[in-house]
C-alpha cells in the first residue's frame, strides 16, 4: 500500500476515518476493526455551476467512522446525500438552484430544517457505513 493511499486516513482512540479537503478522485483503503474498507472518492461537474463529490463504501462488514469533508470556501450552497436521501439540507435559502441534482426530500418541519453545513469549514459525518452506501455531497456556486 503506499504511502500516498493512506496520507488522509487517520485512526486513533478518539477519530478514526478520513479527511477530505481537495475535490478530486481518489481511493482510500484502510483497515478498522478487522474489516478491509475501501471508500472510492469521484468528483463530478453535471453542470458548470456545480460540482459532485460522491463516496463508495466498499467493506467485509459493516463499520463505523468518521469522515469530514471541506464544504468549499466559495460555494453558495451545498446539500448532502447518503443514498439518494437528503442528509444534510441547504445552508441558505436565498441561493437555492433551480434545478437542483436528485435528492429525495422528506418535507416535515421544512421551516425549521436546521443544517450544520458551512463554506469553508468541515462537515463531520459519523456513521456505521454499510457495503454499498453511497454519500454525495453537492456544492453549488451559483449566483442569485
Amino acid at each position: 500500500m503506499s504511502n500516498g493511499e493512506n496520507e488522509q486516513v487517520i485512526q486513533g482512540d478518539l477519530f478514526s476515518g478520513i479527511a477530505v479537503s481537495e475535490l478530486e478522485d481518489k481511493d482510500y483503503h484502510f483497515t478498522l476493526d478487522g474489516s478491509e474498507i475501501t471508500v472510492s472518492q469521484r468528483v463530478t461537474y453535471p453542470k458548470e455551476d456545480r460540482a459532485v463529490l460522491g463516496f463508495l463504501f466498499l467493506m467485509d462488514k459493516p463499520s463505523r467512522f468518521r469522515i469530514d469533508v471541506l464544504v468549499p470556501e466559495n460555494c453558495t450552497n451545498a446539500q448532502f446525500s447518503l443514498n439518494d436521501k437528503e442528509l444534510l439540507g441547504f445552508f441558505s435559502k436565498e441561493n437555492i438552484p433551480e434545478d437542483p441534482e436528485f435528492v429525495q426530500v422528506t418535507h416535515c418541519n421544512d421551516e425549521q430544517k436546521y443544517t450544520p453545513l458551512r463554506p469553508g469549514q468541515f462537515q463531520s459525518i459519523n456513521f456505521r457505513w454499510e457495503s454499498g452506501d453511497i454519500l454525495k455531497c453537492f456544492f453549488y456556486y451559483g449566483t442569485h
